[in-house]
């Protein structure tokens, strides 16, 4: 099995690669997918739009600490599939070993550092006086879980970069009927309203972690958490954060852009941070199909680099870009069309299913062009570049994002903030396309 899995990384014909690698992680993304779903659907049916909208307001704590485990998810699986490809096998142990390692202590850190500031995280993040208790209730549990959370993210991460995407996906499976399960349970038989969506998050989550631990401990993959191997050592270290950084940065801007929505969002009332919410999540059907799109080319594009071989990464990311777009397309196309079935499918209240019919018919434009950009984007830090994969990431949210989203509502009020994200990730495809061509053409000069 673990020759197979060197096969497919280096040999096999690059559309079945793509679709071998791919179809597990985006099934797991799915499920993930469906997972969020969960949550925003079953909020929504108690037909409270301040409890609907303190989930959407709580999402930047989320995805920072999905950031924050993306330091050592893709910094570590970066060097890893680099050290397969290059078959120093022991490095790759070590490089697991230590990343874990390292996760457990800044997942501590953080976990501290906010329960001490969470009142004033909870205002910052644009909870208005009906929804603040909702939103500091939900907040506290997920910080409180913070570290199982980000365990479980990066782990299925560093699964997928030894070529185990059935592993991850099996992990994400669980994880979500968990959740599925638990959600009307603790929201309604318990009546805990949304602080039992997030309590159902976290204990979900932490039954994918003990999947993924199990799946180590027995050896049914490639390399293998040795505590023996653990050492501050300066080369992986600087591996695993000069990769792992850039991309924890673009989804930490990422945060910051969602609590600027929010924000501007509530200046046009909770119904509207509401209806956004609802739409943001239907659209990552998309998002989500492409980052599983992304993660599953990351291996095979990092394992052809490592072993030298320019022209299968350029065959990888070319099909990757065409398979991406034209998902993308037809996805904005139906979601378009049946926009206002969509946004009512998870809550009665009219006002919300307007103003997220609305939002989700500008945020569709991005699902054609985006998926090119992330696959751009996770080659550039699978090949190990650290600078231009620092410039990937600070640019879209950063340098781009919310600037535009501020000036644009500003200069066209609501329709310039709901565009500033299809505006975005135009400009961002081409960026990305061109770094990459420009890494690829130089480093086939070299060779």
């Amino acid at each position: 099995m673990k020759q197979d899995r060197i096969k497919l990384l280096s040999e096999e014909s690059v559309p079945k690669a793509i679709l071998v690698m791919s179809l597990p992680v985006v099934t797991g993304m799915m499920v993930q997918v469906l997972y969020n779903l969960a949550d925003t659907f079953f909020i929504g049916k108690l037909n409270d739009a301040n409890q609907l909208a303190a989930a959407n307001i709580a999402l930047p704590v989320f995805i920072l600490s999905m950031a924050l485990a993306g330091v050592i998810g893709t910094g570590a699986a970066s060097y890893i599939s680099r050290a397969l490809g290059e078959k120093k096998a022991v490095e790759a142990d070590k490089t697991l070993t230590i990343g874990m390692v390292y996760l457990l202590i800044i997942g501590f850190i953080v976990t501290v550092f906010t329960l001490i500031f969470l009142k004033n995280l909870v205002a910052v993040l644009g909870a208005s006086a009906e929804t603040f208790p909702y939103t500091f209730s939900y907040v506290s549990v997920l910080v409180w879980g913070m570290i199982p959370v980000m365990c479980n993210f990066a782990l299925g991460q560093l699964l997928r970069a030894e070529g185990d995407a059935m592993g991850s996906m099996f992990g994400m499976l669980i994880g979500t009927v968990t959740n599925i399960i638990l959600d009307p349970l603790l929201i309604f038989t318990f009546s805990l309203g949304v602080s039992g969506a997030a309590i159902a998050t976290v204990v979900a989550n932490s039954i994918s972690l003990l999947f993924y631990l199990v799946r180590y401990k027995k050896g049914k993959t490639l390399i293998h958490f040795r505590l023996s191997l653990f050492s501050f050592d300066k080369k992986i270290s600087k591996e695993i954060f000069t990769i792992g950084l850039p991309s924890s940065i673009s989804q930490g801007l990422m945060s910051v852009a969602l609590i600027i929505m929010n924000n501007i969002a509530a200046s046009y009332g909770d119904t509207v941070i509401a209806g956004l919410g609802v739409a943001s999540r239907i659209v990552t059907i998309g998002t989500f199909i492409f980052m599983g799109i992304a993660a599953g080319c990351q291996p095979l594009v990092g394992y052809s680099y490592g072993a030298r071989n320019i022209k299968r990464v350029d065959s990888i990311i070319l099909h990757g870009i065409s398979i991406t777009s034209i998902i993308g397309l037809l996805l904005g196309i139906v979601m378009w069309v049946f926009a206002r079935s969509f946004i009512g499918a998870f809550t009665n209240v009219v006002e919300v299913i307007d103003a997220g019919t609305i939002v989700l018919r500008a945020l569709v434009f991005s699902l054609p062009i985006v998926g090119g950009q992330m696959l751009c984007t996770t080659s550039v830090q699978a090949m190990g570049k650290a600078l231009p994969s620092l410039i990937l990431s600070i640019s879209r949210q950063g340098l781009l994002f919310i600037p535009l989203l501020l000036g644009l509502n500003r200069l066209f009020g609501f329709n310039g903030f709901i565009y500033a994200q299809p505006l975005t990730d135009a400009i961002m495809l081409i960026i990305a396309f061109a770094i990459l061509k420009g890494i690829l053409k130089k480093d086939t000069n070299r060779l």
